[in-house]
């Protein structure tokens, strides 16, 4: 096994070179060259910079109910299970403006959210849209997944959570995201493959995703509404005086 493995990684650094050598540096790829292509390919040309807010619906396996996320570029977002809970992130500070019951059915008070659980939100809003469109990203170069061929982009967003995005190397469509968060001093590995791609008022979006937190623990999603540059009011996003 272990030669197996070194002639396997031996093959691909050899067809690395290839490629390198082949084709011309002009077309070699970089961070700033896949994020053109895939804003392209999701919004056509100028598309993504005119997006402002989106709407989404997702109906989970693993819910009672679907989830609606309102979110305002760059970094604010509010979300809403619908008949159990409200929460907003302002782009500083989040929280439940309608707090989901206790496990004993108890209803619960708004609330702020712990400003150590501010990245959560950042990382749920880098699922909902590429974050590499509002912030720096890396080239990490191909990469075979989901036995698709796909290019790596790597973000870590404003608060420090490392998301990785796999775009497909034909279709130039994020394939998947996946991230690095560590919760008491253990690592996850959340994340998210997306499929089903149609055409949703101007912009491309998945209409299945594929979810886990751990990777035993894999759910399904459908997203049934997507609005694109929805008018959404500058109070969805406000987090009223005097919740604590």
């Amino acid at each position: 096994m272990k030669e197996f493995q070194n002639m396997h990684r031996s093959g691909v650094s050899a067809l690395a070179v290839i490629l390198t050598v082949s084709i011309p540096a002009c077309q070699q790829p970089t961070a700033e060259r896949i994020v053109a292509r895939t804003a392209e390919a999701m919004a056509g040309a100028g598309g993504i910079e005119d997006l402002k807010t989106l709407r989404i619906r997702m109906v989970y396996a693993d819910h009672d109910y679907p989830v609606v996320s309102e979110l305002s570029r760059p970094n604010r977002m509010r979300t809403e299970g619908v008949g159990s809970y409200v929460l907003v992130f302002d782009g500083e500070r989040a929280a439940f403006l309608e707090s989901p019951p206790a496990e004993d059915g108890t209803p619960q008070s708004p609330a702020l959210v712990d400003s150590r659980h501010l990245g959560d939100l950042e990382l749920d809003i880098a699922f909902v849209f590429p974050a590499f469109f509002d912030h720096s990203s890396e080239y990490l170069g191909r990469e075979v997944t989901e036995g698709v061929e796909t290019h790596k982009l790597s973000v870590t967003l404003p608060l420090g959570v490392r998301v990785t995005y796999f775009i497909d190397a034909e279709s130039y469509l994020p394939l998947k995201v996946v991230a690095d968060v560590t919760v008491d001093g253990t690592e996850y590995h959340p994340g998210r493959v997306f499929s089903d791609y149609e055409d949703r008022g101007g912009m491309m979006y998945p209409r299945t995703v594929t979810y886990w937190w751990m990777a035993d623990e894999v759910e399904t999603a459908v997203v049934d509404l997507v609005e694109v540059n929805v008018p959404i009011g500058e109070d969805r996003f406000m987090i009223p005086a005097g919740i604590m």
